[in-house]
């Protein structure tokens, strides 16, 4: 008996053990107050309201006024910056200079502003999750990419939200994929938060809900996006609407027809920086089936580039029919998949019809087990290929290439976003992937350009969807051998100051909202010069400075920010573009604010762009209206680049910018962009003097009016 109660007791000691160690494991955070204990001063938690506003995710601290706040856990911060939270569901933020501290941007913000910033910074967990902390001052300055240790002291409390009058601070989690988290178990708190339940909606829609929402996205894209007249005019959008909310006459089936009515509509009015988000409605029941062959698009021609197991010997052959439609003229029913490209871009849908086969399920969307695509090959055999619910294509060696010629460049994660190296002795290679940028890493960047000695510089945004523009410019200038302009008669315009009534839709902006207080009224809308930060002059860097020629890889990927990049290098003649026409516009783009519009019935959401930036007026040979940044040395898109050479490994646009160095190509010897800028110019001083001219017509004529009054009183008398 008495063993039996030392076992008792021994195992009762491990289990305590075991069980404070897991607690002590599970609580990993740091109560954020100095001083005091986890679950202390809790003003509100997930799923108490704030007055008559739910708070769903958040958790709200109180403290005495001049508390230190510290750093709950290891991290890396992502973003920093004032912030002001207008209510539960809508914040402002503004930029951070980083050579201040938080608490000079937050002042600053402040008095420009006139409403309560308070500090605010997010990191990047180990596991993945974001940690934000809302509502302290600090004398400190932060910077992206920073590391913080668990225990840091970040600064002093300040005030999180207007509901509570005494220093507060804010704590929230989200997930790797952006979705609310558990904000009180990492601090082993018995929680209150809630999982957000899935969203649920009537399918298929009945016809008058699918018009109604139909007629909330014309009223919102003909309202906020200024650019609606040079994409089509407000009155073909509206006809063009008018007639599509006639074929409905039914219900609607929202994942499948829906979207694809969504689609459609924004097909109309490419725009690099217009998107469709994914369904927030989840569909287990969605069931795609596509053709068992692999398609792809180029010089006119249509092959096959892979096939299921059963048809695999039909690989690599050319198609004149498909259910006996010429192939061509199959392939370009894509196009009307296509957007997220500007209007007049040639090798963006060029490049995405190139790989057919990824639209091949959008293109059937009705298509079921008893499917086939009738092909009628190029020497008159015909095969009868079925759909598949999800076609298994083996991982043959060209689907291995084109995998790789897609993937050239593209974003694998947050920290891989450049790479460096040296190609060889005469040139370095610098791949952009992306310009979302934590300040450590534009820090790497500069670093590689100040010590680099090659005289040859290829810089690769291929495949780049943008980013920052402070990113951009920091990067700019680090080739700016003297300042670099492409503000060539450039604004920013909008529809409208404030009273946007579609902004009663919008998930990100309240619909009394005034977004643009500063801009001015003018022809169409209202203007600014002050917002371009992207155009503006950029002046040499006076630390990094990489003097050596500059060619820049670009495609019909190459969109936002990485249009931009060598448009300003190539404009100021301080390096050159390789490769096919950029997806975003040369002269202008649509972006720097955006609605998120989610449509009432449907749930469906759409970013639409607020601002048309107009970054340069010249039109000429070499910046024909509408299209991208033409490269200076272009590449057509081969079928050889698409499977990486005849080995499987050769990046054929960089092989080819590697050939124009060999060969001393580089800049042209006249400056296309002469003649243009020269007429210009002298336009300008014509205006001038015809301004001139016209201003001293009119007083002359008033001087006229005058004198003859005053001979007329003359006469009386």
């Amino acid at each position: 008996m008495k063993w039996n109660r030392i076992i008792l007791a021994i195992i009762g000691f491990l289990a305590l053990s075991f069980a404070a160690q897991a607690q002590a494991q599970h609580q990993t955070f740091l109560w954020p107050i100095a001083g005091k204990t986890a679950g202390a001063d809790i003003l509100s938690r997930p799923q108490n309201y704030i007055g008559d506003e739910l708070n769903g995710d958040d958790l709200f601290i109180g403290a005495e006024p001049g508390a230190l706040v510290l750093c709950p856990a290891d991290g890396i911060i992502t973003s920093v910056g004032p912030t002001y939270q207008r209510s539960m569901v809508y914040m402002l933020g503004a930029r951070c200079q980083e050579t201040l501290s938080l608490t000079e941007n937050v002042l600053a913000q402040r008095q420009e502003e006139g409403l309560l910033y308070t500090g605010s910074i997010m990191m990047r967990l180990a596991d993945g999750k974001k940690l934000y902390l809302q509502g302290f001052l600090s004398d400190r300055s932060f910077k992206t990419g920073q590391k913080l240790s668990r225990g840091d002291t970040l600064g002093v409390v300040d005030y999180s939200y207007k509901a509570f009058k005494d220093p507060s601070l804010l704590v929230s989690i989200s997930t790797p994929g952006g979705k609310p988290a558990d904000p009180m178990t990492p601090f082993g708190l018995k929680t209150s938060f809630v999982e957000p339940q899935a969203l649920t909606r009537e399918n298929p829609l009945p016809a008058d809900k699918i018009r109604e929402d139909l007629d909330v996205l014309e009223e919102a894209f003909c309202e906020l996006y200024p650019s609606l007249d040079d994409r089509m005019g407000e009155a073909a959008f509206r006809a063009f609407m008018d007639s599509l909310k006639t074929t409905v006459t039914g219900p609607v089936d929202v994942p499948m027809d829906f979207r694809q009515m969504l689609r459609n509509i924004l097909h109309q009015i490419p725009d690099s920086h217009i998107g469709l988000y994914p369904d927030p409605v989840p569909n287990p029941d969605k069931r795609y089936w596509s053709p068992g062959e692999f398609l792809m698009f180029c010089d006119d021609t249509v092959r096959i580039l892979f096939a299921v197991p059963e048809y695999k010997q039909y690989e690599g052959r050319v198609v004149n029919r498909i259910n006996g439609i010429p192939a061509a003229d199959y392939a370009r029913q894509a196009y009307l998949l296509l957007n997220m490209y500007d209007d007049g871009v040639e090798s963006t849908p060029e490049e995405e019809s190139f790989l057919l086969g990824r639209y091949g399920a959008l293109m059937h969307l009705h298509a079921g087990k008893d499917s086939a695509h009738d092909l009628e090959l190029e020497d008159g055999h015909t095969v009868r290929i079925p759909f598949y619910e999800r076609p298994r294509f083996m991982p043959t060696d060209t689907y291995r290439r084109m995998l790789g010629w897609h993937n050239l460049n593209r974003r694998e994660d947050d920290n891989d976003v450049f790479q460096t190296r040296m190609i060889n002795d005469s040139t370095a290679y610098l791949g952009i992937k992306t310009f979302e940028m934590l300040t450590a890493q534009v820090e790497q960047v500069r670093a590689f350009l100040d010590t680099l000695q090659a005289p040859n510089l290829i810089v690769d945004v291929r495949n780049n969807a943008g980013g920052h523009s402070e990113v951009l410019m920091n990067l700019l200038s680090c080739f700016a051998t003297e300042p670099m302009e492409r503000q060539k008669g450039g604004y920013a315009r909008v529809n409208k100051q404030r009273n946007f009534a579609s902004l009663a839709h919008s998930l990100n902006y309240a619909d009394d909202s005034e977004i643009f207080p500063d801009y001015e009224p003018g022809e169409k809308g209202f203007y600014t010069r002050d917002t371009l930060e992207t155009c503006a002059v950029v002046l040499p860097d006076p630390q990094v400075q990489y003097a050596g020629k500059v060619y820049v890889l670009t495609n019909g990927s190459s969109l936002s920010a990485a249009t931009l990049f060598p448009a300003v290098l190539v404009r100021n003649r301080r390096g050159v573009s390789v490769g096919r026409e950029t997806g975003t516009g040369y002269h202008y783009m649509t972006a720097y604010k955006f609605a998120d519009i989610q449509l009432p019935h449907s749930l469906q959401t759409i970013r639409i762009p607020l601002v048309q930036m107009v970054f340069d007026t010249t039109i000429c040979e070499r910046l024909p209206k509408g299209r991208g940044l033409l490269p200076d040395y272009p590449l057509p898109l081969t079928y050889n680049e698409s499977v990486c050479g005849a080995d499987g490994e050769t990046d054929v646009m960089l092989e080819y910018a590697l050939s124009l160095i060999a060969e001393g190509k580089y800049l042209s010897a006249e400056d296309p962009f002469a003649e243009a800028d020269s007429t210009e110019s002298k336009s300008h001083g014509m205006n001038r003097v015809l301004v001139f001219v016209a201003a001293l017509a009119i007083v002359l004529c008033i001087i006229g009016f005058i004198l003859a009054g005053v001979r007329r009183s003359r006469d009386r008398h």
